[in-house]
């Protein structure tokens, strides 16, 4: 029996220690853990935005949330702060998520969702906020610009966003172009200021600044720029005739910014619609007028010179024009006369034939009564026949002689 005491007494020893022993490793296992120690979140402001926290084997332990200026925001589920924006939502036991409504770019930093065990176990959640792109109309170029031919311009487009924004700008062009010409395109370069030097009446038109950053839809601006410029006049045609009682019509092509005052005068006196006279005015393109005189039934005291005339208040500019009289000749009606027959003087007309010689040899007979006669004797030409002149020789002859008389 005392062996059995003693056995058992070791063996309660034994078990004591083994119970004693176990809990101590059990509680070492069971301390609260994070699921991810650093988790990223990245949203969009105004949006609401979520900052996970799981914890396990919490107990009786308490978890709290602190921004990133070591403020405490939660305690468990109760907001600390005043801020009526955070939340902590709990959609599982083990979940403690912080929830930031209409989140702003302040928000952005690291967040501390903390357990209080000793030490202090600690997740860390880093936010980045991110803003869509936005164009400032108060400290960028007006919607309209003025600004004179040769000076230069700097049109401004002041954006905000994170991240910063890249600035485009493009010429929309409102002028005629042929067809299928891209009526937008990019100049300059990237930047919030885009400056023109020497600018033209060319450059007359409408640009855009595009600002984008990968966050949303870009935003755009439209801004106008006018260039000005003094009167510039073109005559098609510097001078007219036309005949009494018809009628005629001047024009005048007058370019300027702004256009202030045009008119056809004459002697210094501006000409106004009457029966005689009749002014259309024709907008041809951007900046560009034709202005049309009709002169009706023509007299001669409206033979003379007439001028168009423009002015704005950067300059003047004139042409003349000079509209003078068609003077037409009728031809009288004519007598029929006398036809007279004149034969040029020292010139002769010939006509000749040449006629054809035979020869027949003449017959030599004898009287009785006398001598006969003595023969004269003929040239003789090759093999002893008499030799002629030929045909062609005679035809020659009467031929140079015309020719003679003729030149004579």
């Amino acid at each position: 029996m005392i062996m059995l005491g003693l056995l058992g007494l070791d063996l309660f020893g034994l078990v004591v220690g083994v119970v004693t022993h176990l809990p101590s490793v059990k509680v070492e296992s069971l301390e609260p853990s994070f699921d991810d120690p650093v988790t990223n979140v990245t949203a969009i402001a105004g949006d609401t935005v979520t900052l996970p926290c799981s914890v396990k084997n919490l107990k009786d332990y308490k978890v709290m949330w602190l921004d990133h200026r070591t403020k405490t925001l939660t305690l468990e589920a109760r907001r600390i702060i005043a801020d009526e924006r955070i939340t902590i939502e709990r959609p599982d036991i083990g979940d403690w998520n912080l929830y930031i409504h209409g989140v702003e770019l302040s928000d952005a930093g690291k967040y501390m969702c903390q357990v209080n065990t000793v030490p202090v176990k600690i997740k860390y959640v880093i936010l980045t906020v991110h803003e869509p792109p936005e164009i400032i109309p108060e400290l960028s170029s007006k919607e309209e610009v003025f600004v004179r031919e040769s000076d230069t311009v700097q049109l401004v487009c002041n954006v905000t966003g994170v991240p910063t924004p890249t600035v485009r700008w493009y010429k929309k062009s409102t002028n005629r172009r042929p067809y299928g010409y891209n009526d937008k395109e990019m100049i300059g370069h990237d930047g919030m200021v885009l400056r023109i030097r020497n600018i033209s009446r060319y450059c007359d038109d409408v640009y855009q600044c595009v600002a984008d950053n990968g966050v949303n839809l870009p935003k755009s601006r439209e801004i106008k720029v006018t260039v000005q410029f003094p009167p510039e006049i073109h005559l098609p045609t510097k001078k007219l005739s036309q005949a009494v009682g018809k009628e005629t019509i001047l024009n005048c092509e007058v370019t300027s910014n702004p256009s202030m005052y045009s008119a056809w005068t004459r002697d210094g006196i501006t000409i106004q619609n009457s029966d005689k006279f009749k002014i259309d005015i024709y907008e041809d393109y951007k900046n560009t007028m034709t202005l049309s005189m009709k002169i009706s039934d023509i007299q001669k005291p409206d033979f003379g010179v007439y001028r168009c005339e423009a002015q704005n208040e950067f300059g003047r500019d004139f042409k003349d024009f000079f509209l003078y009289e068609l003077v037409t000749t009728t031809p009288s009606p004519s007598t029929p006369s006398a036809v007279t027959t004149t034969t040029p003087v020292h010139v002769y007309v010939f006509t000749w034939t040449p006629s054809v010689r035979t020869y027949t040899p003449r017959r030599e007979y004898h009287s009785k009564d006398r001598p006969p006669l003595a023969t004269k004797k003929k040239p003789k030409g090759r093999n002893g026949q008499p030799r002629f002149l030929p045909n062609n020789t005679f035809y020659l002859i009467g031929l140079l002689t015309t020719l003679s008389v003729i030149i004579k």
